[in-house]
């Protein structure tokens, strides 16, 4: 939970991101099936000059989750 106020979340300012390493999560299941998920991330905008409790600086981000279901027996693709 955050005390940030709505001008604060207004004032963001998108950062561009410079290197991204997406990567699977693998969940093997009860029923034979591997869960896999996958974050993207579409955008990350700085708060203002808003700050964490650490002093730590305030990001908001904008992302999707990829997901794909199949035959744990099936060996996951990688990419």
């Amino acid at each position: 939970m955050n005390d940030l106020s709505l001008p604060d979340i207004l004032d963001a300012i998108e950062v561009e991101v410079i290197y991204a390493k997406e990567v699977w999560s693998e969940y093997r299941l009860a029923d034979g099936k591997m869960l896999r998920v996958k974050p993207v991330m579409i955008a990350v905008s700085r708060v203002g000059n808003a700050e964490s409790a650490l002093g730590e600086p305030v990001y908001n981000m904008r992302s999707t989750l990829i997901t794909d279901v199949r035959d744990a027996k099936r060996p996951p693709q990688r990419g």
